[in-house]
């Protein structure tokens, strides 16, 4: 507390200027759950076009009929693509502080108004909205609760635009402090297609890949500001219901480890935040009712109980990774499509996701021998990156090695994203990650299982967020030497796809894809 005083006084008197206090162009949750009656359709969000709320509009919550003496008033910072309605439904965490005794204020970052923005533009704007609510609260210490990319915006707040010194603490549900690999994918060559159509490009999403957030990392992490505040992060390892949005991210992410179906448990760790905990939660329910008993419990009150339900850091489980092939391109109008590619031998289980823009008219999965798989299973992305795409799961135990076909028939402008995930035994496994730090590529083969000559790697990079590519270019083996790389800008980030084709010691070929993103520092 001394501290956290000592450096309010030292930045008020660096301050040119005094803070300018706006009159709070606030509304009480009653009269904006008027307001916004009939809008709860775009509570999850719709990428780069659907909300049309008012960024920078805030609202508080009803006054408590027990308020709790002292306590802090919670400020909900919704995340990537999402508006202020999704901590209001029902069920969702207002619910639950309101009936605890909080008082309550939401706010509308600027992806409610249509657009995602980066951390930067949220993180200004989250700062500039923060002065006005404490004048309004006369002071009263703000206890910030963000989810997913929220939290991300709210520690640029406190750190880089003078938020910290309104704020006790910032409590973080599954935000992605290293970023999400689905963001990498959202933004890769193969699904540049899907995502421009669905319109989930955009920079808020460029921000949350994982190259640029260890480029954040890197920036904030020992600014002078960037702990004043004392951070609590929680992150999940459940997917949702089967074939559901976050479902379908968490079998993606599974390469990666532990995850809710967006965010991995390892992003979701700050390095010098405390973690509460890591639950049985997917990204949808960490922001439920559920979560407050532990955030008030573990964090508003520190009684810091202990929870058989719960799964702590030194319990998550060591996730063997899988190894995974991804293409897409687009569809034309009432014309089939037939994409192949091979399966080699001695996959135990492969599983087909396949995302479109629209809902396909007819799809099929064909084995080398003719087979085929047309029982399909066909759900609506609700959420996630892929929002709004129509997702399709094949489950194929044992499959035959050689060459498959999918087909596909689509009656609209359409675009398609495949990814086939393949559970080996490990040591059968293609790729691994090295555990060199000083090796040129962080990716290696099994020399035990693959023809080191067979193997040929074509990568393609695109800036982040863009469809034309800046680089394309193909090796024998990994890595590509790096002068194939000296024509990319500094101080830009880069979304990088490797796509690996060789053959099994016994002949069998494979292909695999690596996507990965990076950014370019002076």
């Amino acid at each position: 507390m001394a501290k956290r005083l000592f450096l309010s006084l030292l930045f008020g008197l660096l301050l040119l200027s005094t803070p300018s206090y706006a009159i709070a162009q606030s509304q009480s949750l009653s009269e904006a759950k008027q307001l916004h009656e009939g809008t709860k359709g775009s509570a999850m969000g719709k990428g780069d076009n659907g909300n049309d709320e008012t960024p920078g509009e805030w609202f508080v919550g009803e006054t408590p009929t027990n308020p709790i003496p002292d306590a802090p008033l919670l400020l909900f910072v919704p995340g990537l693509n999402n508006v202020a309605q999704v901590f209001w439904e029902d069920g969702g965490l207002y619910e639950a502080a309101f009936e605890a005794g909080y008082e309550t204020a939401f706010i509308q970052l600027h992806d409610a108004g249509g657009a995602s923005a980066d951390m930067w533009d949220n993180g200004k704007l989250l700062a500039e909205k923060i002065t006005e609510i404490s004048d309004q609260f006369q002071g009263k210490p703000i206890t910030i609760i963000a989810y997913s990319k929220g939290g991300v915006d709210a520690q640029a707040a406190a750190t880089y635009y003078g938020a910290w010194q309104y704020i006790d603490r910032i409590i973080t549900l599954s935000s992605p402090h290293h970023g999400s690999e689905l963001a990498d994918l959202a933004n890769s060559s193969w699904a540049g297609w899907l995502a421009e159509l669905l319109g989930m490009r955009g920079e808020g999403t460029s921000a949350v890949e994982t190259g640029y957030m260890e480029h954040f990392r890197s920036l904030t992490d020992e600014e002078t500001y960037a702990y004043v505040n004392d951070y609590y992060t929680l992150g999940g390892t459940d997917w949702g219901s089967v074939f559901s949005s976050t479902w379908f991210g968490g079998m993606y992410l599974s390469s990666y480890g532990d995850n809710d179906g967006v965010v991995t448990t390892v992003s979701s760790r700050l390095p010098k935040g405390e973690e509460v905990a890591i639950g049985d939660w997917n990204h949808t329910s960490i922001r439920s009712n559920r979560i407050f008993p532990i955030i008030q419990d573990d964090v508003l009150q520190g009684n810091n109980p202990s929870r058989d339900y719960l799964i702590y850091k030194e319990q998550i489980s060591k996730t063997a990774k899988t190894e995974q092939y991804v293409h897409g391109d687009a569809l034309r109008n009432n014309k089939a499509e037939k994409h192949l590619f091979p399966i080699e031998d001695a996959i135990d289980k492969v599983n087909i996701q396949l995302y479109t823009a629209n809902p396909l008219q007819r799809v099929e999965l064909i084995d080398p021998n003719g087979k085929v798989y047309d029982d399909v299973q066909v759900t609506q992305q609700e959420g996630g990156f892929f929002a709004g795409a129509t997702g399709y799961h094949i489950q194929i135990n044992q499959p035959s090695a050689g060459e498959w076909s999918l087909k596909m028939r689509s009656e609209k402008k359409n675009a398609y994203l495949l990814h086939g995930q393949y559970d080996k035994a490990i040591q059968k496994q293609i790729l691994s990650e090295t555990q060199d730090r000083g090796s040129d590529s962080k990716w290696k083969t099994n020399k035990k299982q693959v023809k080191e000559e067979s193997i040929e790697v074509h990568y393609t990079i695109v800036e982040s967020g863009q469809q034309i590519p800046v680089v394309t270019a193909t090796s024998k083996g990994l890595p590509l030497l790096s002068k194939e790389f000296s024509q990319l800008k500094k101080n830009r980030s880069y979304n990088i796809t490797m796509d690996i084709n060789g053959e099994t010691i016994s002949g069998s070929p494979f292909k695999r894809t690596v996507v990965d993103s990076v950014y370019l520092s002076e």
